[in-house]
């Protein structure tokens, strides 16, 4: 099951978030990105700006993705790595997608996930960068539209 978050559960995507970041992401931050982060899933006023989605298997929630409805950009984007690869992820946008009226959307891509936004529609819009400790890929789907009608 799939549904929008309450702010009373945004805690637990952070919870979520912090923890597949740091298995997934090892590549992707030094210990300084690791406190940026932190700083950030666990600011609820920062938290409280987004717009989560959840995945829900029974009860326990396996993934998140957060956007920040006024700039069209996805900030959290997080599945439990044994749910990986069982469409999840695909299942999170397209919820997303279907409930924010995007003319495009952007995201700064971990590295590990790079090859799955790509499958999104996505597109490198810059190189990889290094911003308080964290490495990303600045990428965006113009072709939200199109992506709407195929879904």
């Amino acid at each position: 099951m799939i549904r929008k978050l309450t702010q009373e559960e945004y805690n637990n995507a952070a919870d979520l978030s912090y923890q597949v970041y740091m298995e997934c992401g090892r590549n992707d931050f030094t210990q300084e990105g690791i406190e940026t982060f932190k700083s950030f899933v666990y600011d609820t006023s920062l938290m409280n700006t987004l717009d989560i989605y959840g995945a829900f298997d029974n009860h326990l929630l396996i993934g998140i993705i957060g956007v920040h409805q006024e700039r069209q950009h996805i900030s959290l984007f997080f599945v439990l790595p044994h749910y990986h690869r069982q469409g999840i992820g695909k299942s999170l946008f397209d919820y997303m997608m279907s409930n924010c009226n995007f003319t495009y959307i952007t995201v700064n891509s971990s590295t590990y996930a790079e090859t799955f936004y790509t499958s999104l529609g996505f597109k490198k819009v810059g190189e990889k960068e290094i911003n308080k400790g964290i490495v990303s890929i600045p990428m965006n789907n113009t072709s939200v539209k199109i992506y709407r009608a195929k879904s």
